[in-house]
């Protein structure tokens, strides 16, 4: 069973050498870190590539020289939260640098611990928050396999029930597998308010804070749309002592398109060890 390509000429090139020509440009002199470190995953935007994809080219740079061998992709559903969580059951994801195949390990685990195990395919096979990294995972990870993971409800219950089944699976594999985080943060605020909200929600990140993250979610202080993936990976990271963090790059959609009066902010981070 195939996820077939939804948004390629949309929300990114439809063509490979077009794409491979844009993360070129965007990395273009930019080192990756030191393959010693064991990063733990990535926080990266998932708009049109115009606005927010070298932002997130960034952060798969940063990490590029790790070996690893599958992703967990955390990412929002745009079209409904009547359920926690749902893990993608698609075996094959196309994209126009060649197709990504499940890990069927991965999936194995994480369907068997979620309660919506039955969820239509149809939300995961027409969601862009997920599908916007595949070309970007195939560029920097060409043998990497990958099991997607879609947020309905997303609240730190839901989080830390799936960030506690996700550190079993580190904690007792082999393997090396990276969480991605997709998330944009504030919309359609000014550049200058942009900036406010999404400087607290950086903060947060930074200093390993999912509690004073939410509180300042829910009471309008800070945004981010893929909030659930963001907790989770934050509660994972607090169960390791050495856990750091490092901002890679923070942008607003004003910087691409010159219209400063309503932005989507953009973060790029990694949380490592």
């Amino acid at each position: 069973m195939i996820r077939k390509a939804a948004h390629a000429g949309s929300f990114y090139p439809r063509f490979a050498q077009q794409i491979e020509r844009q993360i070129s440009g965007w990395i273009q002199g930019v080192q990756p870190s030191k393959g010693y470190e064991d990063t733990l995953g990535i926080i990266v935007p998932h708009a049109g590539y115009i606005y927010s994809g070298q932002c997130a080219a960034l952060a798969y740079q940063d990490i590029s020289q790790h070996n690893f061998d599958s992703f967990i992709i955390l990412h929002p559903c745009h079209q409904g939260n009547h359920f926690d969580y749902s893990v993608s059951a698609f075996e094959e994801y196309e994209t126009p640098l060649g197709n990504i195949m499940l890990d069927l390990q991965l999936y194995e685990t994480l369907s068997g611990a979620a309660r919506d195990k039955n969820l239509e395919l149809r939300l995961h096979e027409s969601e862009h928050s997920m599908e916007i990294q595949l070309p970007l995972i195939k560029h920097f990870f060409p043998n990497a396999r990958i099991c997607p993971v879609m947020f309905g409800r997303q609240t730190p219950e839901v989080a830390q029930r799936l960030a506690m089944s996700i550190y079993e699976i580190l904690k007792n594999s082999q393997r090396r597998i990276g969480i991605i985080v997709s998330t944009d943060l504030s919309h359609y605020h000014n550049s200058e308010k942009a900036a406010k909200l999404d400087k607290l929600i950086t903060k947060y990140i930074m200093s390993f804070d999912p509690d004073a993250l939410w509180q300042s979610v829910i009471s309008g202080r800070c945004e981010a749309c893929g909030i659930g993936g963001i907790i989770t990976l934050l509660d994972l990271a607090k169960r390791y002592e050495d856990a750091k963090s490092k901002l890679i790059q923070y942008t607003h959609s004003g910087k691409s398109s010159g219209d400063n009066l309503q932005v989507v902010g953009y973060l790029s981070a990694k949380i490592f060890r």
